[in-house]
């Protein structure tokens, strides 16, 4: 054996072969070739796409991939006398029968041009998963750092799950393959920007048993305490997940895979001491300033594959899920008998379908049906009593239930030919019947202004709510996209996609088509510099949340009150409510579905043989964007406030005359440039202005709606995101997630109804919206883990991990925001916190 094939250690190589949607390749020819190109062995997929070669000395090596319909593939190993991690290679759909190289030598670059390998990209795969400080599992709130809240939409992030959007990633965590942001940002197969969405590919079936189980435990005896608790409270946390794959039976082209967790958390609300004592002061007796907040949550979720002889994929799963809560929102200065009990629960059918007609045509259906039932009720019936700014107690006046038959799905066609790959198909982010019960208010909300107008029984508002609350709807969201992508040179390519995008109840407006475009340009032919552009349009939703609204508040079903000064009084006189129209919820008759115009330009360049580094420029319009006033708001006549319309109480009127600016630079480093760091790093300096914070957004005063012209209240000056791993010996995995980041403004508000138009947002003469710096965040999160191999034979390898986690290593108290109300105590001060620093212990057996 030459010197370049040491055998002194033997060794394994192994992965998966993935085409572009995450499917895996079965039946590829995977060659392992010497530096010479000698081939060594040859291999074929499994129907998993997995691969291995075993037995391999230390040394430099070539995977050759082969699969009809594909571009082939090359990726360059470096066995050491480490462990290798298993690898991820992505074949490309055949345009020109062209080469390319992936991965690690000199002469083979991580950038290329093609329109989803954007380096300003944040992409995490299962083996990295397992190496960064993970907070109980929940990988989506560990990637979510990377997304823009200003990006996303009015239904929030899109969660795009195998190729469709989904309420939920349909699996454990240890199920989860990979996780992708801002992956091709202009894609027209999705509805938000690669910033506003986040992309799961879930792990498939395999032909032999794979698996992993995992233990977490946490207890408040080794944390910090929390930094408004005067005493530490007793939290505590077990979880408990895995997932197994493998073949039903002895067939080799039918598999399963079974995924489960049951969680137990007993954590506490902490109530901000100065409004206990307030409360206190006030005559609401002994009140304990930490109460039990616990969640029970249960998943469980199952999937049959079927590998056709004709290379077709096909799969069923079928998903459970349970959560009940009590005491939430109690904390800060939400007292304890103002919170609510939550239970939540899901059924969920997928339905994957893969079909190659021919090497050129490609073919997928996936869609999911589901059921939820979601409610929350109040602990105490007792009338909402809100001091601004200072506390709220008596109860929440929250009770409601959301029920809800989904239909997602997508069918798309994928051809590939000469210069183009071209894709076309029809997306359904949502079809669903919704049962929305508003039970809220039914004893009613008392709004003061300070503490002394609490004293005197005088308050500035009382809300009221009765009558039918019940509704029941369909609410549509339907799509259809094309897009291809052209190589034109060999160094050029360019991205055409259009999206056209339909929702009911917001006027039917069938005109919504949006454009994108994008492009990738590398100056020299097998250069390590690529230029990266491109722009899109992006239409928003509304959600079922005002479609309920609208048909709630219509002046005949849902009857709310809303009582100002001079005829409120605490407690309320029937003889004054008597004397109050009911309000009602509107739809402008010019509003439209909002969209947002997103463009950049950035330059990526490779620094070593495995990293690389990208500037990018980004803008963000939104248009048109949601938000409500007050269409009947009082107007001050001869000393008294009157509204135009006197038969009618408060007029929500939904507009869409909201506008946003957004501009941002973006520094992204990524890969393992050595054997000591192995992530991503990404700054972010950005401002972006807007004059509405959503569709439930009123400006504090509704006829003069551009002075809420501001920073927006997402805005963050500066970001700081790390998550990476190292492996300085193989005894031990070192592992950290870092946020810096600036804080969000504030607004500054007097705490009274000024203007009595029944919305508690009035600010004082002068002062604009978000003027307030709010606290920054710092957050550094540890891991040390060891793997211990409990077998010798390398194709039934079993290993126990052993993980500490400590998160907010350096204890800094991570204040949530500041009280912008000038009439309460606490103005200008944080009245609650993110957790303290906090241990985990995570044991994971794999096999």
């Amino acid at each position: 054996m030459s010197e370049e094939h040491s055998a002194s250690s033997s060794r394994a190589v192994s992965g998966t072969l993935l085409d572009p949607t995450g499917a895996a390749i079965v039946n590829a020819q995977v060659s392992l070739l010497g530096p010479d190109d000698k081939a060594l062995a040859q291999v074929t997929t499994d129907n998993s796409g997995s691969f291995r070669f075993d037995h391999l000395g230390t040394g430099n090596y070539i995977l050759d991939f082969q699969a009809e319909g594909f571009r082939p593939a090359r990726v360059n190993v470096n066995l050491t006398a480490k462990r290798q991690t298993p690898i991820r290679v992505t074949m490309q759909i055949a345009v020109l029968n062209e080469s390319i190289t992936v991965a690690t030598g000199d002469s083979a670059p991580l950038v290329s041009i093609e329109s989803s390998e954007n380096q300003n990209a944040n992409t995490i795969d299962r083996n990295a998963l397992d190496r960064v400080p993970v907070f109980d599992q929940d990988y989506i709130t560990t990637m979510s750092r990377f997304l823009d809240d200003n990006a996303t939409g009015t239904n929030g992030v899109a969660l795009v799950v195998n190729g469709i959007e989904a309420n939920g990633p349909g699996v454990t965590p240890s199920a989860v393959q990979e996780v992708k942001i801002n992956n091709n940002p202009y894609s027209a197969r999705f509805s938000r920007p690669g910033r506003a969405r986040l992309e799961i590919i879930t792990k498939g079936g395999t032909p032999n048993y794979h698996g992993s189980l995992n233990f977490l435990f946490r207890d408040s005896v080794f944390d910090a305490t929390n930094a408004f608790a005067i005493v530490k409270p007793h939290e505590r946390r077990q979880y408990y997940e895995g997932s197994v794959t493998g073949p039903i039976g002895h067939s080799k082209h039918t598999s399963f895979l079974l995924a489960l967790d049951e969680d137990l958390q007993d954590q506490q609300g902490v109530v901000d001491p100065t409004a206990l004592a307030a409360a206190e002061s006030l005559g609401f007796g002994a009140i304990p300033q930490t109460v039990a907040n616990p969640t029970h949550h249960f998943f469980g979720s199952g999937r049959i594959f079927h590998d056709f002889a004709n290379g077709d994929q096909f799969w069923l799963g079928y998903s459970y899920e349970h959560r009940s809560v009590e005491n939430q929102n109690v904390g800060g200065t939400t007292l304890p008998s103002a919170g609510t009990d939550g239970h939540f629960l899901e059924h969920e059918i997928n339905v994957s379908d893969l079909h190659q007609f021919s090497p050129h045509w490609l073919n997928q259906l996936r869609f999911l049906v589901g059921h939820y039932d979601n409610s929350v009720s109040s602990i105490s019936g007792a009338p909402q009593l809100a001091v601004s700014g200072l506390f709220t107690a008596g109860g929440a006046q929250a009770d409601s239930r959301r029920t809800e038959y989904h239909f997602d799905g997508t069918d798309f066609a994928t051809y590939a030919k000469g210069r183009h790959q071209l894709s076309f198909g029809i997306d359904i982010p949502d079809i669903s019947r919704r049962g929305l019960d508003d039970l809220t208010n039914r004893a009613g909300t008392y709004t003061f202004a300070s503490s002394a107008d609490f004293a005197a029984a005088t308050p500035t508002t009382y809300l009221l709510q009765t009558g039918q609350g019940r509704v029941v709807f369909v609410e549509k969201v339907i799509s259809g996209f094309i897009e291809d992508n052209i190589r034109l040179k060999p160094g050029f390519s360019l991205y055409l996609g259009m999206r056209y995008y339909w929702q009911n109840y917001f006027h039917d407006e069938p005109h919504n088509f949006a454009p994108r475009v994008g492009f990738a340009y590398a100056p020299t032919a097998g250069g390590k510099t690529v230029i990266r552009g491109g722009a899109g349009v992006f239409y928003d939703r509304s959600g079922p949340s005002p479609i309920g609204d609208l048909l709630h508040f219509n002046g005949v079903n849902l009857l709310r009150y809303i009582v100002d000064q001079p005829l409120v009084s605490y407690p309320i006189n029937p003889l004054a409510l008597a004397q109050v129209p009911t309000s009602v919820v509107t739809l402008d008759s010019h509003a439209r579905i909002p969209y947002s115009i997103q463009y950049s330009i950035g330059v990526e360049r490779q620094v070593t043989a495995k990293s690389t580094a990208s500037a990018v420029y980004i803008g963000n319009r939104g248009m048109d964007s949601f938000r409500s006033i007050d269409a009947n708001a009082p107007i001050l006549v001869g000393g008294n406030y009157v509204p135009p319309n006197p038969a009618v109480g408060q007029d929500r009127q939904i507009q869409s005359e909201g506008y946003l600016k957004g501009n941002a630079l973006e520094l992204t480093f990524r890969g393992k440039p050595s054997k000591y760091f192995a992530g991503q790093v990404q700054y972010t300096l950005s401002r972006t202005d807007n004059n509405t914070s959503g569709i439930t957004f009123f400006p504090a005063n509704s006829y003069g709606a551009a002075a809420d012209w501001g920073r927006s209240d997402n805005d963050r000056l500066h970001k700081f995101d790390l998550l990476a791993s190292s492996q300085p010996t193989h005894y031990f995995t070192f592992g950290a997630a870092l946020s810096l980041y600036a804080g969000k403004p504030v607004t500054i508000t007097t705490g009274a109804d000024n203007n009595h138009d029944g919305i508690i947002n009035d600010r004082p003469p002068g002062v604009a919206r978000n003027t307030m710096p709010g606290p920054g965040l710092i957050n550094l999160d540890l891991n040390l883990s060891h793997d211990f191999a409990l077998s010798k034979k390398k194709k039934e390898s079993k290993v126990l991990a052993v993980t500490l986690n400590s998160f907010n290593v350096l204890n800094h108290p991570n204040y949530v925001t500041y009280v912008g109300t000038i009439t309460s105590p606490l103005f200008g001060l944080p009245v609650a916190a993110q957790p303290p620093r906090r241990m985990q212990l995570d044991l994971q057996f794999k096999f």
